[in-house]
């Protein structure tokens, strides 16, 4: 009978172990899931104004049409961007679309998540800490939304592999494969980013010298001197500012807690260790190099675009981030913590200190995503979470997860300068992998806390892991929700590759004015600063391969020569000026300057402007601003108007006008024109905007004529400030004719 009963109880044990099992990755699966469709639809409702997503758009397309990289094709990024995502654009045979580029982007994101996640429920095989762990990292790199395609994004998603890569190798105590792995995958970052992965190799490099054994007395305090000097070496040219100087304090405050918590085990490097790792990164580089020499790009043209262009950045455009109250006491008390151990790391209470110190940094950042503070994650990442990296790499049990722990330390606070010298979108990429160090650390001390802690030990346990949970939960469903609302207040744009895409009326009225009269009215397309998913759009080419959104800091002097060289030799150029943008950098002191800017000036001047888009032609040339209207008033009678809209309709009869007011984010309906209260009549016009012929009566329901016309409709009543006035011509069945933006 007692053997009945063991049986029956081991029996039930399996199966509650399996109910929980299924349950955890059921669970996994539905936030995974959920996490995918927030990022599609957050992704494919989003345009941001200084478009950097069509200036890597239009690089790739030219780079699959011409080759020639650098030489001819302009970029700010490495060789391997523009290699792996040709080898991709020929694989699967989609066109260089904002469509491509957004879905390439959720497949970063999502594996950069889903890579973290694999990483946690490797060392702990807990399904909260994995969830928690997914959803804070797919939280933590929103900022992919608004640069479809950058290379930030596939640099996370490098990152996140090779941390997971050398944890996995670290573990399994294949020290070969972490040199193999991590050499060659710091080679492909350098070659999209040289800063990135130089960064990457020093983590992998500082790590073997401190599993060297011939280095043991000398690595730490070699290592030190080194990463204290680099962030000197690397921030001198804006070493003035003030932010600068805490950022390059604060990294090497890090870097010093990270090396003092550092306790070498196993597995050791030996020579043949150090072989795979230059081998790995030289073959890596040398692959690559001439895989981007065989499109044709030459070995000068290499060296300027991935070596010398790069150098010359921080001089060009920076981007100063905002230091949080306290980033430095708090870094300074967690590297004396670190330096402690040593004398008191073996004693109860020191260890159980520093898990509690661990548990209350996590509570802190949980009031981020929370919103009980009013700090983003990445910045609370960034002032604190990085400078806690020595107290979250220190040992409190004797395990392999600690040399894991100091890998993924080590990671983190070189890619801390990713956000040097723009602290961007380069705050989110370089600093995500302090989630899952926290959880990982956090793991750690719940269980050491656990070994004498009694039976509330298992409450806390359970406490923290539901906490975890309902945040990975919180935190998704406002993805969701965001994503969501957007795709309800707006349309999609309709342009040629960005179909899909939902924006709101402001923006895809002004968009799709501006294609359809570059469309008509131009042969070339330019823009300042560069706005390049516009020659996506209508189709038009840019003066030369030479694309960059601040050209006119960017490009050379005989590259904005060759510009207006094209330019002169297309009477029927236009330009578009993103004034958003521009007011922006002038505010900054970045000034367009240049030859090609004050020839701009001089030759161009602006044709017509709907929201913060102007249309420029040449002086002298008039054009008439399609899909626009003007609102008038007649002398001496204030409630009698006069509506007048600039159109190149398909065909249709004109049953009805609609006025809406564009209250962002709604639209809401003013006034309807039809027989019952509005007098219709029509004027062709000529490309200039001028009169072809007289204006005549037209009858409602009658077909409109094609070519350019102006059609005017007579009425009376109120309306609001035409600045937000949107227009609809619409046929017999509501079908639209035709829409126009009224403009002031």
């Amino acid at each position: 009978m007692r053997r009945v009963n063991e049986s029956l109880m081991a029996s039930d044990g399996k199966r509650t172990a399996l109910i929980n099992r299924a349950t955890g990755w059921t669970g996994l699966a539905l936030l995974a899931v959920g996490l995918v469709t927030a990022g599609y639809w957050l992704l494919f409702t989003t345009f941001m104004v200084y478009d950097d997503e069509g200036y890597v758009l239009i690089s790739l397309k030219n780079f699959a049409e011409h080759g020639a990289l650098y030489d001819q094709v302009y970029s700010q990024y490495g060789p391997f961007f523009y290699v792996a995502y040709d080898a991709l654009h020929h694989l699967f045979g989609f066109a260089w679309t904002n469509t491509a580029g957004r879905l390439i982007t959720l497949v970063n994101w999502w594996g950069t998540a889903a890579i973290c996640g694999l990483l946690v429920w490797r060392f702990t095989r807990s399904a909260s800490l994995t969830a928690f762990t997914g959803a804070g990292v797919f939280t933590y790199l929103w900022v992919m939304i608004n640069e479809p395609l950058h290379p930030g994004g596939l640099l996370a998603l490098l990152v996140a592999l090779v941390a997971w890569l050398g944890a996995e190798a670290i573990a399994s105590r294949q020290i070969l494969m972490f040199a193999a792995s991590t050499g060659a995958i710091g080679a492909a970052a350098a070659l999209i980013k040289v800063n990135v992965g130089v960064f990457l190799l020093l983590a992998a490099f500082a790590w073997l010298l401190l599993h060297t054994p011939l280095a043991a007395r000398w690595a730490r305090w070699a290592l030190a001197l080194l990463f204290v000097a680099l962030p000197f070496a690397l921030m001198h040219t804006l070493f003035d500012a003030a932010w600068v100087r805490l950022f390059a304090l604060i990294f090497g405050a890090s870097m010093l807690a990270v090396l003092v918590s550092a306790r070498p085990g196993e597995p050791s490097a030996n020579g043949r260790v150090w072989l795979a790792f230059l081998a790995a990164s030289g073959l890596t580089t040398a692959v690559i190099c001439g895989l981007a020499m065989a499109h044709g790009t030459s070995l000068t043209g290499l060296l300027t675009g991935v070596v010398m262009e790069p150098l010359k950045h921080p001089g060009v455009y920076f981007f100063a981030f905002n230091w949080r109250v306290g980033a430095l006491p708090i870094l300074l008390a967690g590297l004396i913590v670190c330096l402690l151990y040593d004398n008191f790391g073996s004693h109860e209470r020191f260890r159980h200190a520093v898990a509690w110190i661990r548990l209350g940094l996590l509570g802190a950042a949980l009031l981020s995503p929370l919103k009980l503070i009013p700090t983003s994650l990445a910045a609370f990442g960034m002032s604190y979470g990085v400078g806690m990296a020595g107290l979250l790499a220190l040992p409190l049990r004797r395990d392999r997860l600690a040399t894991v722990r100091l890998w993924l330390a080590l990671l983190l606070v070189l890619q801390l300068l990713h956000a040097y010298p723009i602290a961007g979108s380069q705050i989110n990429w370089g600093t995500f992998l302090w989630l899952p160090l926290l959880v990982l650390a956090v793991h750690e001390a719940i269980e050491v806390i656990a070994e004498h802690g009694g039976a509330w030990s298992r409450y806390l346990r359970l406490a923290v892991k539901g906490t975890l949970v309902a945040v990975a939960v919180f935190a998704g469903g406002q993805l969701v929700k965001t994503g969501w609302t957007n795709r309800h207040f707006g349309e999609p744009l309709q342009l040629p590759g960005a179909e899909n895409i939902i924006l709101p009326d402001d923006t895809v009225f002004a968009l799709r004015i501006i294609t359809e009269n570059a469309r008509r009215h131009g042969d070339m397309l330019f823009s300042l600063p560069g706005v390049y998913s516009l020659n996506l759009w209508s189709g038009l080419p840019t003066p030369t391969l030479a694309n960059a959104t601040h050209w006119f800091s960017l490009l050379s002097p005989d590259q904005q020569q060759a510009i207006i060289t094209r330019l002169n030799q297309s009477p029927r150029a236009c330009l578009v000026v993103q004034m958003d943008t521009l007011e922006y950098l002038v505010a900054h002191d970045f000034h367009p300057h240049g030859e090609l800017a004050e020839y701009l000036g001089k030759t161009f001047r602006p044709a017509f402007k709907v929201d913060n888009y102007a249309f420029w032609v040449r002086r002298g040339r008039e054009v008439a601003p399609l899909s626009t209207g003007v609102l008038l008033t007649r002398d001496g009678a204030p409630d009698a108007r006069r509506l007048e809209l600039v159109l190149a309709p398909t065909g249709g009869a004109a049953a009805a006008i609609e006025l809406w007011e564009i209250v962002s984010p709604v639209r809401l309906h003013r006034l309807t024109l039809s027989s019952a209260n509005a007098a219709l009549d029509i004027t062709p016009l000529d490309e200039a905007g001028r009169a072809e012929g007289a204006t005549r009566p037209l009858a409602w329901s009658t077909t409109l004529p094609g070519g350019i016309i102006r059609l005017g409709a007579d009425f009376q009543g109120e309306l609001p400030v035409p600045k937000n006035l949107l227009v609809f011509v619409l046929d017999a069945h509501g079908r639209r004719l035709a829409a126009a933006r009224v403009l002031r």
